[in-house]
């Protein structure tokens, strides 16, 4: 009889090992997909905020080139000789006016060291007063590369510190 109970006797070590992997690989490919899920959220919050920010600056953009086809306007309606119109529009826009090359140029500041570089081209003559030869976000500042920390080169191990 006792060959009889250890022939019927459950043998429940090898599954619950194996239902124990794979919970453990279940948890672990969910904490990979929320991770993957933060990191995506993340990124899409960033590019959100680049997007506004560019939105916000185009809109100054639209702001001044209205504003410089107002002042171009008016002073094509006081004055018939190109040079009081330049020595006017150069009083009206200030610094942002070239008189050499007719250009009316401005940067707009933008979040990260960037700024939306516009440059604006007054034409006497055609249907279109004003051309606008730039209108793109550029940098403010050369980006650096941080190389403080010390990288293994693939050189000797002698030439390089070891910390000890």
């Amino acid at each position: 009889m006792a060959k009889q109970e250890r022939a019927y006797k459950a043998n429940i070590g090898t599954p619950s090992l194996i239902l124990i992997f794979i919970v453990m690989c279940l948890i672990t490919f969910g904490m990979l997909s929320l991770s993957a899920a933060k990191s995506e959220w993340n990124l899409a919050e960033r590019n959100a905020a680049a997007v506004t920010e560019y939105y916000r600056a185009d809109g100054e953009g639209e702001a001044f080139y209205q504003m410089v086809s107002e002042q171009a306007e008016q002073v094509r309606e006081i004055s018939l000789d190109p040079e009081e119109q330049k020595q006017l529009l150069a009083r009206s826009l200030k610094g942002a006016y070239h008189p050499e090359d007719e250009t009316v140029t401005v940067q707009i500041p933008m979040e990260r060291s960037q700024a939306l570089s516009i440059e604006l081209v007054l034409q006497s003559e055609g249907r279109e007063k004003i051309r606008i030869s730039r209108w793109k976000v550029i940098q403010t500042e050369d980006y650096e590369i941080d190389d403080s920390m010390p990288v293994w080169t693939g050189g000797e191990m002698k030439e390089q510190e070891t910390g000890k």
